[in-house]
């Protein structure tokens, strides 16, 4: 157990621990913090993110860049953080392969023993390494991730609302799943760097849907109410800008074309795996999010051509769901699947 949780000391006695530890790492050589910041064509919004870090009045951190193969503008962006501060570093990569890769180079790269991602159209709000490291300082040894909560451009938070339960495992996370189902649920994690060595995002682009289930399989982690993320939403979303730039003519749309089919080939795969791995847990725990990834499943088999796998998934669902038209519309569709080659 615990020593702090055991010994219960007073309040302002623990607070005054804190500060002072914490000032210890600020003045260490190696960092408490690795912010890991990958990068894809950011050139309008890569300066506002690192600047949010470099504003902080919590200082031992070293911030990864992962540039994922970016043709527009945004390493040069970055070179005034590299070039006037020790703590920014910048790796460049010369196939672009999706944000979980990157996420998984920057890992690689980093040397302190907390990671924190932070997404290149976001920023970090004023305090926010200060409140990660208290929570860290506080945290027991078998707590492995904190997450904080997020604010939208309009305001709102996400998650909406704190869920009942703040600590969990593997049945406890599953709950949270249920809890918010058709929620936003976007947060920025702090997690401890050993639990890469066991479970690290896909090699691919498939969504981190699986990893998250994954994760919570083997470690614990816990959720403060604290806002410390602004998540925006004036850039857009790649794949989705991706997907809409395919009516273009020319070679532009041949490549987008190709990387869409990647998606979902990935997509396909990896929710394959999801169900096969989580799906009975899913079904006992969170029931509402089990047919959402069921569904899934079918639709990006379907997309993939993976005729076999679209079937298995579509008339499973069409079981539990025998009213649903589109559930009887998702079986139709994979029956029309002819098996992709190879």
């Amino acid at each position: 157990m615990n020593r702090l949780a055991t010994q219960q000391p007073a309040a302002t006695d623990l607070a005054a621990n804190v500060r002072a530890r914490l000032e210890r790492f600020a003045n260490a050589a190696s960092p408490l913090f690795s912010i890991v910041v990958p990068m894809f064509n950011r050139g309008d919004t890569i300066e506002r993110c690192l600047d949010s870090i470099g504003i902080q009045d919590f200082a031992s951190y070293e911030v990864v860049i992962v540039d994922d193969a970016s043709v527009d503008d945004s390493k040069a962006r970055c070179t005034r953080f590299l070039s006037s501060d020790p703590r920014f570093k910048l790796i460049e990569c010369d196939v672009n392969r999706g944000v979980s890769p990157a996420r998984n180079l920057g890992v690689d790269r980093a040397v302190a023993p907390w990671v924190v991602f932070l997404d290149s159209d976001d920023e970090l709000l004023p305090g926010a390494l200060a409140r990660m490291a208290e929570a860290v300082e506080r945290a027991p040894e078998t707590l492995h991730a904190l997450w904080f909560r997020c604010r939208l451009d309009d305001g709102d938070t996400t998650p909406p609302v704190v869920p009942r339960m703040t600590e969990w495992g593997y049945e406890g996370y599953l709950q949270f799943l249920e809890q918010t189902a058709h929620q936003a649920r976007d947060m920025i994690r702090c997690v401890r760097r050993e639990c890469f060595e066991v479970v690290r995002y896909p090699d691919s682009r498939m969504q981190m849907t699986k990893y998250h289930l994954d994760f919570a399989l083997r470690f614990r982690s816990r959720m403060f109410p604290d806002v410390l993320r602004l998540y925006h939403q004036d850039a857009g979303e790649r794949l989705v800008t991706n997907v809409r730039a395919l009516d273009r003519p020319g070679r532009d749309a041949e490549l987008l074309s190709n990387r869409k089919k990647v998606f979902l080939q990935d997509s396909a795969d990896g929710f394959d795996a999801l169900m096969h791995e989580h799906g009975e847990a899913l079904r006992v725990w969170a029931p509402t999010m089990h047919l959402d990834y069921l569904r899934r499943a079918a639709v990006t088999a379907i997309g993939a051509r993976r005729g076999r796998s679209a079937r298995r998934h579509a008339f499973k669902l069409l079981q539990m769901r025998p009213a649903s038209a589109g559930a009887w519309r998702i079986a139709v569709a994979s029956l029309l699947v002819r098996e992709q080659a190879g």
